[in-house]
């Protein structure tokens, strides 16, 4: 039997990204949270929306594209697998968290139009080709 470790989410971004270098392999990397919302109504009937933050973490290219492009609030589709990790504080506790490690995404706001001096969008630097 085969296992499944699949994340799909569709979410907005609550901060800018920074690509990061990782420094044994000079690859690219970024760390982002995300939020995802819920809604329903409680046993009262009210509505409630309950909100839900999730890290991720991309390489390589996907760094690179997701680094340059997203922004607070930019809008996508991220496709990935969980993975926890583990690590020592500074007071010797091991430590966990759960991360979402993207494989893909696509950007879900609209196209935005070319600047006032013809140059092309960001969305057309993005090559079919490129690899995530």
């Amino acid at each position: 039997m085969m296992d499944l470790n699949k994340v799909m989410l569709i979410w907005r971004s609550t901060t800018d990204v920074e690509v990061k270098m990782i420094e044994s392999t000079g690859t690219p990397v970024v760390n982002f949270t995300i939020a995802t919302n819920r809604r329903y109504k409680n046993k009262d009937e009210q509505l409630v929306e309950e909100s839900e933050y999730h890290r991720c973490v991309a390489y390589g290219n996907a760094a690179d594209i997701i680094g340059k492009y997203v922004t607070k609030w930019k809008r996508m589709y991220v496709e990935g697998r969980l993975r926890t990790r583990k690590w020592e504080d500074t007071n010797g506790a091991q430590r966990y968290t759960t991360e979402v490690v993207v494989d893909n995404f696509i950007f879900l706001d609209s196209r935005p139009s070319a600047d006032t001096n013809g140059a092309p969008t960001w969305w057309n630097d993005l090559s079919l080709e490129d690899d995530f």
